[in-house]
């Protein structure tokens, strides 16, 4: 995964997966047929762990709970690597690029619906864009690092997700309907 999520498809070698891997090209392609019959498998897998992220629609905990856990998860390495491959697989072009299957909806979307009906959002706004807005706060420092860095001063890590937090809270309430 590490290969595809650093350099994507086009740029991923062979020779560099194998020997992280410690086998040979023969046993990859004999196992996989080829560069991406093994991207193919990793993606399959990974979409698979990560399935039950996007989608679970925990929709009775208050939507600010949700949102700062996303925070939190989307700081973490396996997620990181996930949102680059995913990244890489739209400048691709390429047409499963989206993180949940065709006919599911993103928990996230579920949840804002959940927080318009009772209360804690104003319902005159369109949940997709909000979904879109917090998904773009909770992804954009590992999707694009070198803007992140230049926008916030190059401000640490922990001090940024806190800020982020910070945000969150602050849209949240300040779109409620009261």
């Amino acid at each position: 995964m590490r290969e595809f999520a650093k350099y994507g498809f086009a740029g991923a070698r062979v020779e560099r997966i194998v020997s992280r891997a410690d086998v040979s090209p023969r046993s990859l392609y004999y196992h996989y047929g080829s560069k991406r019959g093994l991207y193919d498998a990793v993606r399959q897998r990974l979409s698979a762990q990560h399935f039950e992220d996007f989608v679970r629609g925990v929709t009775d905990e208050p939507l600010i709970d949700r949102l700062l856990a996303n925070l939190d998860v989307a700081m973490t390495p396996r997620w990181q690597a996930w949102a680059r491959l995913l990244m890489w697989e739209a400048l691709d072009g390429g047409a499963g690029s989206a993180p949940y299957p065709d006919g599911t909806v993103p928990g996230d979307l579920l949840a804002i619906r959940a927080a318009q009906e009772r209360g804690e959002l104003d319902p005159g706004l369109d949940p997709h864009v909000l979904t879109l807005a917090f998904i773009a706060i909770t992804f954009w420092p590992t999707m694009f690092p070198q803007s992140t860095k230049r926008l916030t001063r190059g401000m640490p890590r922990d001090e940024l997700l806190a800020a982020r937090k910070d945000l969150v809270r602050a849209l949240v309430l300040g779109l409620s309907k009261g």
